[in-house]
């Protein structure tokens, strides 16, 4: 199972298909969706997270507060 690197939970809405479950929607946090969807600003927030330098952190902060 994988997670929202933003919010923390699952991001995929699942219907059952006779067989299992099958992800067939992203209903997560807006920089969840996003980030699905394959936007280049919020993987770039993501990278900056990621990071173990706190000026990067610290960007990736204010860069988020401006997403929203």
């Amino acid at each position: 199972m994988e997670l929202c690197p933003f919010c923390k939970r699952d991001p995929f809405h699942y219907v059952d298909n006779g067989i299992g479950y099958e992800a067939v929607a992203v209903n997560c946090c807006d920089l969840g969706i996003d980030l699905y969807r394959g936007n280049k600003a919020v993987q770039k927030i993501l990278d900056l997270r990621r990071s173990y330098s706190p000026r990067k952190k610290a960007r990736a902060k204010i860069l988020m507060e401006q997403y929203a």
